[in-house]
């Protein structure tokens, strides 16, 4: 399993990225151009009239048990008694995301809130917030991407980003972060049939809006979007040649850690996420980078996000939380940190 797949346990924002790769990047744009008031009116366009509706046909059975869908859900009761739930999501899917919703939606309906990394549906609609988080990831000094990276790895990726129909000559204003993350978005769409549309954290979202269940933003999309930008060059380079380079393979690296999640084998998710390439020979300089950047996006990150679910056991209200499934696991797992912090956490089998 190659580094990068994890993220699709640990980070929202690739789901955002995933949802409309290239055009999920605001181009740079120049200031419109004011219409003339006078400007004339365009005369109303007739609809046709709908054609009579076809008959209903039947939907062919699924060709999976959705009694086997179980990704992991845990419950946690703080000392007073008061109750969570935590539900570990990844950030792509295919049609069995929508029969895994409906296995949960009954605990998610008996909830106050739902707790997210950030509200997904709310961000891919506000391109003015969109447009705000991008532009740090431009050069301002006048420089492109092709200033900061060998030609021979641009035209890989090029290559790649075409291939994801993503491509786009404007994209050469985004710096390295930027690329990092468009390239792994881009080997995904490419490589896996798996669609950021399937994606359990909209799933979630667009049901508790549907059912008028307040919906929570533990961290937000300018967070995570400061964080992409904060790791060294040098790391965004390696990460692009890792992806470059393991392009074989990558579907079905993938479509074993979405099997593994939809079952909820916790060992094996574990497994996965921590199996590494064995034809890699990082130096100590990687391995520190490497080091850095797990610490950034998994341990502080979970400490803030189990801070929030103690705040919302305090609060008394029933909050179904939901985040990443890397942000629940291992010694350093929100499950973890809820416990050690006196509460009973318990899986739940649903």
């Amino acid at each position: 399993m190659k580094k990068q797949l994890s993220l699709l346990l640990i980070f929202a924002l690739l789901a955002a990225l995933l949802a409309g790769c290239g055009s999920a990047v605001p181009a740079p744009q120049a200031p419109e151009t004011p219409v003339p008031s006078d400007a004339p009116t365009p005369a109303p366009t007739v609809e046709p009239s709908p054609d009579p509706s076809p008959a209903p046909t039947e939907e062919p059975a699924p060709d999976y048990d959705p009694e086997a869908l179980r990704p992991m859900l845990w419950k946690a009761t703080d000392p007073e008694g008061h109750t969570l739930f935590l539900f570990g999501t990844i950030h792509v899917g295919d049609e069995r995301s929508e029969a895994v919703l409906e296995r949960v939606s009954p605990i998610l309906l008996s909830c106050d809130a739902l707790a997210v990394e950030f509200d997904l549906v709310a961000y891919q609609e506000d391109l003015t917030a969109a447009m705000a988080d991008y532009q740090q990831f431009l050069y301002a000094d006048g420089s492109t991407i092709r200033d900061h990276m060998p030609e021979d790895l641009y035209l890989r990726c090029e290559e790649l980003l075409r291939q994801a129909k993503a491509y786009s000559p404007m994209l050469d204003m985004y710096n390295l972060g930027m690329w990092a993350n468009l390239v792994e978005t881009a080997a995904l769409m490419v490589y896996s049939g798996l669609s950021a549309d399937q994606a359990m954290d909209s799933h979630l979202i667009y049901r508790a809006y549907e059912q008028e269940i307040p919906v929570l933003s533990i961290e937000s999309a300018s967070f995570q979007m400061s964080l992409l930008n904060s790791f060294p060059d040098e790391l965004n380079l390696l990460m692009i040649r890792e992806t470059l380079e393991n392009l074989d393979g990558y579907g079905e690296s993938l479509a074993e850690l979405y099997d593994a999640w939809l079952s909820g084998d916790y060992d094996r998710v574990l497994a996965l996420m921590s199996e590494e390439d064995g034809s890699a020979d990082y130096t100590e300089e990687q391995l520190q980078m490497l080091a850095d950047y797990d610490k950034a996006m998994l341990e502080d990150r979970n400490r803030g996000m189990a801070q929030a679910a103690l705040s919302y056991l305090e609060s008394g209200e029933t909050v179904f939380l939901a985040v990443g499934t890397a942000h629940m696991l291992d010694e350093t797992g929100i499950v973890r940190l809820l416990t050690d912090a006196g509460c009973i956490v318990e899986r739940v089998d649903y």
